[in-house]
């Protein structure tokens, strides 16, 4: 899911995310590592983010079964949109 690239984008910290969107950090730290949402918590996070639920289901090109650090993650995230 790309809520961790939409969170980025926007500069904002889990916790305002959490905060934003009325999930906690722990849910949201979970979406971000590629754990399945419930539909509440993509309807929250579609309202946040202004997108639509299937904008946010939508697959990286990234495998989310990979073993990169989340610092690894964001460095290929931030060269792809130097691209």
């Amino acid at each position: 899911m790309i809520v961790r690239k939409l969170r980025l984008q926007r500069g904002w910290s889990q916790e305002q995310l959490a905060q934003f969107s009325g999930l906690s950090v722990r849910t949201i730290q979970r979406i971000e590592r590629g754990k399945t949402a419930g539909l509440e918590s993509l309807k929250s996070l579609a309202a946040v983010f202004e997108v639509t639920i299937q904008d946010l289901q939508q697959e990286t090109t990234m495998d989310t079964n990979t073993n990169l650090s989340d610092k690894e993650i964001e460095v290929i995230e931030h060269v792809k949109d130097i691209k």
